[in-house]
């Protein structure tokens, strides 16, 4: 019954994870839901067919399993709460991607239907840009936290870029899509979201000088139109990295005058000096997720307590982990987006996939120094299926070319 459930949905798994990926994008709950489905679809192939492991990559599973379980066994040890422990919730994802490459390796095409769904999910944000009802200050939230937005359309500029094995006429493979992207990114006033899109800038001119000649003399006098374009968003874009940029500087030159943090800027810094102080005496195991906020608002100044421990996480991924479970914790949590760039680079895909992958792993590196980029569901399920869509798709193709070029059986017992 089970089994013939699941040969019945195997055409609509495809448009369904898509619908998962725009909506995930667009911070909508039933997204969540069909991250979920195919996570059980997961667990229930990885315990009744063995078989389904194969699309997993052991590394990969294994470092997030390691994280996980020092995770929890540090929980445990120090008697911290398990019911309404969030941290508890996002590992509790993390490891359900585990899981995940056994449902997502039903999909044919599993690469294409994160790519498709990207690019859909970024018109969907710039059709609704003009009716965000929240949108104050030029910062557009769509309903979510303004950060969190720009991080998961970030996420899905850079999926889009990829190149699709078959697109839809009217979604083509093109770099362009990041810097779509880029817009609603801009307008949501995040500037930790930002510096990836000077990467993939770079990226690009790298790999477009060398290939000019080769480009028809009619596309190349594209250029010209193109430039003015983007020279004419430049223009309002720069006014919103120079408003972001000077607002910072003020916070940074009021705290240098005062010794009070009262924005966002001037108490990270507070904050983060607090974190190193914490880190330090309790390097290997930290002081638990618990109670980190609490320990770095009494290591800092009394003036700043306050303001401190208002905050439910320490604007920094990697003090925040090494806060809360420690050197050890960091260099597993490290290990994952290690381990997925080592494995990416190996298999060595075409499409754009390497580049992206590094610049995925650069933008949660520069956004999770400003931000907790892992101490969010949207995020935690934006980054993790990323890379698990990623490696499944790298799989995939792997053993799609190894039996494909495998002589037949009768063809191999002659030849032996």
């Amino acid at each position: 019954m089970i089994k013939r459930w699941l040969l019945a949905r195997r055409p609509f798994d495809s448009p369904f994870l898509t619908l998962g990926v725009v909506l995930l994008v667009l911070g909508n709950p039933f997204a969540k839901w069909i991250f979920s489905l195919f996570g059980l679809i997961g667990v229930n192939l990885g315990f009744a067919r063995h078989r389904t492991w194969r699309y997993a990559d052991p590394a990969f599973c294994a470092i997030i399993v390691c994280y996980v379980a020092w995770t929890v066994l540090l929980v445990l040890a120090r008697d911290e709460p398990i019911l309404d422990n969030r941290f508890l919730t996002y590992t509790g994802i993390m490891l359900g991607f585990v899981f995940l490459p056994m449902s997502i390796s039903l999909i044919r095409q599993p690469l294409d239907t994160l790519i498709l769904g990207s690019r859909l999910a970024i018109l969907a944000v710039m059709v609704l840009i003009p009716f965000d009802p929240l949108l104050n200050d030029n910062r557009l939230g769509l309903g979510l936290n303004e950060a969190i937005l720009a991080f998961l359309v970030a996420v899905a500029g850079l999926a889009a870029r990829m190149e699709a094995r078959r697109p839809e006429p009217y979604l083509p493979n093109s770099r362009l899509w990041t810097y779509v992207s880029l817009v609603p990114v801009l307008l949501t006033g995040t500037r930790a979201a930002w510096f990836v899109y000077v990467l993939v800038a770079v990226l690009d001119l790298l790999s477009l000088l060398p290939r000019w000649r080769e480009i028809p003399t009619r596309i190349r006098w594209l250029a010209l139109p193109a430039v003015a374009v983007a020279l004419a968003m430049a223009v309002p874009a720069a006014s919103v990295v120079e408003n972001r940029w000077d607002a910072g500087v003020k916070e940074i030159q009021r705290l240098e005058e005062t010794g009070v943090a009262t924005g966002s800027v001037d108490v990270r810094a507070v904050m983060w000096g607090g974190t190193l102080a914490v880190i330090a005496d309790n390097p290997l195991t930290g002081v638990g997720s618990t109670n980190r906020v609490a320990a770095v608002a009494a290591a800092v100044a009394a003036d700043n307590a306050g303001y401190v421990g208002s905050f439910t996480h320490l604007h920094n991924m990697f003090l925040d982990e090494a806060a809360s479970n420690g050197l050890v914790g960091l260099g597993l949590l490290l290990g994952i987006f290690g381990v997925f760039l080592v494995q990416v680079t190996r298999a060595a895909p075409g499409g754009r996939v390497v580049e992206t992958s590094y610049a995925f792993v650069f933008l949660v590196v520069t956004f999770g120094s400003f931000h907790g980029v892992l101490l969010n569901e949207w995020m935690v399920l934006s980054t993790f299926s990323f890379m698990t869509l990623v490696l499944v798709s790298i799989r995939r193709e792997a053993f799609r070319l190894r039996y494909s070029t495998r002589p037949p059986a009768h063809a191999a017992h002659r030849m032996g």
